[in-house]
C-alpha cells in the first residue's frame, strides 16, 4: 500500500492514526474517521477503518484532494453561498464515493478497454 502520491504536481501524504487524535476533528469540531488537510497535504485516516467502509472514506478523501489539487474549492466557493461551502465540498467528495464505482464500471461496460482514456490511472488503481 502507497503513503504518499501526487495529484496535479501537489505531493500528499496518507497517514493512519489513532480514533481519538484530535487531528481527526474536522472543520464543524466532529470528530469523524478521516480528515483531509490542505496545509499538511495530508489525509488522516484512523487505523480501525477496514474494507468497504476503508475503501468508500479514502475515495471520499480523495475527492477533497482533487477539489485543492486542482483549486476546485474557488469554483465550489464562488457557485454557492459561504454558508454552504462546507457541505457543498462534502456533497462533491460523497457524489465520487458513493457513485464513482458505478460511473467507471458502466464505462468500461460501455467501451470497454477504451474506458482507459476515460477514467485516470490513479483513480482505476484505487477502485479496482
Amino acid at each position: 500500500m502507497i503513503d504518499e502520491f501526487y495529484m496535479n504536481g501537489m505531493h500528499w501524504s496518507i497517514r493512519w492514526t489513532n480514533p481519538a487524535d484530535p487531528i481527526l476533528i474536522d472543520r464543524t469540531n466532529v470528530f469523524t474517521c478521516a480528515v483531509t488537510d490542505p496545509d499538511t497535504m495530508a489525509i488522516y485516516l484512523s487505523n480501525q477503518l477496514k474494507g468497504e467502509f476503508l475503501n468508500r472514506v479514502l475515495i471520499h478523501e480523495l475527492g477533497h484532494c482533487v477539489m485543492y489539487s486542482y483549486n476546485l474549492i474557488s469554483d465550489i466557493h464562488r457557485m454557492c453561498k459561504r454558508r454552504y461551502w462546507i457541505e457543498m465540498e462534502e456533497f462533491c467528495a460523497n457524489l465520487l464515493a458513493d457513485y464513482g464505482n458505478q460511473v467507471f464500471g458502466l464505462a468500461y461496460s460501455i467501451l470497454g478497454d477504451e474506458a482507459i482514456h476515460i477514467v485516470p490511472y490513479e483513480l482505476e488503481r484505487l477502485v479496482a
